[in-house]
């Protein structure tokens, strides 16, 4: 009460004055509030995680010179940051030490490509079939069957496309489902003249990745080009363009061939389409179409249990020779 009263006694020019004060050493109390908690609460921004994991494995190298296992890993995460060189310098230590000869050829060989040192590389790979193919598990070696890849990649490079197609020949008799290989190789028989064979490797390779690569839908337009085959070449190329994110442009392009020789896999490419535009009520529409036309196709069955909901039951199949296209 004596407070109260104390401050009923001020005139109203000295209660102003002490709220002005009182106004100020607040506002200088938040200020140096918010000041301590800045200082006592800043840390400086951490270095991204790959650059921890450099540093942390470049101090044991230092510390224990011999520790291959450090060297390996500090060599592999250089060719992750795309440190090529000091990659190599690396992996040449393992080597020289003779520990881990198969990996370290592998690793360097891959540094090496990264700075286009194609002859250099091939050397490695080749170190590594030599050491690989007489192995218990060769036929299930993808250290060896990425070796394979690699000479068959650096083949291409150099316009060798027939020594390509034995490399990855290699590569596939160890991983029949490599995508990427079955890419590769079916640009090799293109360039060679062998366009049935392309056909078949490029479709197993787009059966794989059906979407969002367009590489291989370019390839087999040129193989089918090449054999005269102008529907299907016209769909391969509406579907390049489908993967290359150009969906306004594949779309009539794909309607366009809906009734003709490349029918099916219009289809197909029609219900790939509208189920990339979350559309599975046309797309299922599609696949339906494609699985009458073909009952047992892989990438319509593949493509309607992608689309379809739980309750629909699959569509009955219409007769032989009903039309194909959009009613």
């Amino acid at each position: 009460m004596f407070r109260i009263s104390s401050l009923r006694s001020l005139s109203p020019q000295q209660l102003d004055r002490l709220i002005k004060r009182v106004a100020i050493i607040l506002a200088v109390a938040a200020i140096a509030f918010g000041a301590f908690y800045a200082i006592d609460r800043w840390r400086p921004a951490s270095a991204p995680i790959i650059d921890q994991a450099v540093a942390a494995l470049e101090q044991k190298v230092r510390d224990d010179p011999s520790d291959i296992v450090s060297r390996g890993q500090l060599a592999d995460t250089y060719v992750a940051k795309g440190r090529f060189q000091d990659a190599i310098t690396q992996y040449d230590a393992i080597l020289e030490a003779g520990k881990d000869v198969e990996l370290a050829h592998m690793g360097r060989a891959n540094a090496e490509m990264g700075l286009e040192q194609y002859d250099l590389a091939a050397i490695d790979y080749q170190a590594v079939v030599d050491i690989a193919k007489g192995g218990e598990m060769a036929n299930v070696d993808t250290t060896l069957e990425a070796a394979y890849y690699g000479l068959g990649s650096i083949a291409m490079k150099q316009s060798r496309p027939s020594d390509a197609i034995t490399f990855l020949g290699h590569a596939l008799d160890i991983t029949r489902s490599d995508a990427d290989a079955l890419y590769l190789i079916g640009t090799a028989l293109v360039a060679t003249g062998q366009n049935d064979k392309a056909v078949t490797v490029l479709r197993a390779s787009v059966l794989f990745v059906p979407a969002g690569w367009s590489e291989p839908y370019a390839a087999l337009a040129d193989a089918y080009t090449a054999s005269g085959k102008t529907a299907l070449a016209s769909w391969a190329t509406a579907m390049a363009d489908l993967a290359a994110g150009k969906a306004d442009v594949a779309e009539p392009a794909l309607k366009a061939l809906v009734d003709g020789s490349a029918a099916l896999d219009a289809d197909i490419g029609l219900g790939l389409l509208y189920e990339g535009r979350g559309d599975t009520t046309t797309a299922f529409t599609w696949y339906s179409k494609a699985l009458a036309l073909q009952p047992d196709n892989n990438a319509a069955q593949m493509g309607l249990s992608r689309v379809r909901p739980a309750s629909t039951a699959l569509p009955a199949l219409p007769s032989p020779g009903a039309s194909a296209g959009m009613p």
